[in-house]
């Protein structure tokens, strides 16, 4: 065996420190049992509370696919909406072709709004004069014949 006394302090410093680290794990040995007991008893509860995951995950997997099947179909719909599509990129040129228009045409739009009150009045004047009308024609009729027996009318030769 070496003497203690010949080896460098610093090994001898290291070996206790090592020695003492070792004393300190044997008395932490002795709480683990303890710490094991509870460690089980928190798995057991973790297992009590993922217990009606599998469940869970079945419900949501029934979802997903009742989802999967309600969008089956919107894939062909979409192929379709593609080619409705289609025809409005040929909607740009025309776009371009009426912008210069569009003075023109929002000028025409001011004068229709300006016409529809005046078309309005006019169609109120005109359902006030038909029985007016109405009852002149009666009395004009026989001047109309009397005029048709006139020398130089031209309208008696025609009946």
């Amino acid at each position: 065996m070496t003497n203690p006394l010949l080896l460098p302090p610093m090994l001898v410093k290291r070996a206790l420190e090592d020695l003492h680290d070792l004393a300190g794990l044997a008395r932490s040995l002795g709480t683990l049992p303890g710490k094991l007991d509870r460690l089980h008893e928190e798995i057991r509860g973790l297992r009590s509370d993922l217990e009606p995951l599998p469940d869970q995950m079945a419900a949501l997997n029934d979802g997903i696919d009742g989802v999967n099947r309600t969008l089956d179909p919107v894939p062909a719909k979409l192929d379709g909406v593609q080619d409705l599509l289609e025809p409005m990129q040929e909607l740009e040129p025309v776009r371009r072709a009426t912008v210069p228009l569009e003075g023109a045409i929002l000028s025409v739009r001011e004068a229709v709004d300006g016409l529809e009150p005046m078309l309005e009045r006019l169609d109120a004047s005109i359902r006030e004069l038909q029985p007016r009308l109405d009852g002149i024609h009666g009395a004009v009729e026989p001047i109309g014949s009397l005029a048709d027996r006139l020398p130089g009318s031209g309208r008696r030769n025609r009946s």
